[in-house]
């Protein structure tokens, strides 16, 4: 089953992306912060990694950039705090079957 790590600092949202993700039939791991990210990378294995664009001490595009370096198979999203989840979730599944790049 392809993982998805979800980097979201307010867990409800988190949440609820995993919940939606986690219903197409995802393993999903929640990252409450940068810092936990990049300690999840090292322990998994992940298709896609949805970074919210809220994070405190550092930017989404910083720690895609560096998710990236780290593991070069991940596919990084951005997700912004006005994006529709099931737009989130059907680009994740597109990423899964091969449809679509990040």
């Amino acid at each position: 089953m392809p993982a998805v790590l979800v980097v979201n600092e307010i867990s409800t949202e988190r949440e609820e992306i995993a919940r939606a993700l986690e219903a197409e039939g995802f393993t999903v791991v929640s990252s409450g912060s940068a810092a936990d990210a990049v300690r999840e990378i090292w322990g998994g294995s992940f298709l896609v990694a949805v970074i919210s664009t809220l994070l405190t001490g550092t930017s989404a595009k910083a720690l895609g950039a560096q998710l990236s370096q780290m593991a070069p198979e991940i596919e990084v999203l951005i997700q912004g705090k006005n994006d529709e989840i099931s737009k989130l979730v059907r680009k994740v599944c597109a990423i899964r079957d091969g449809v679509a790049a990040a």
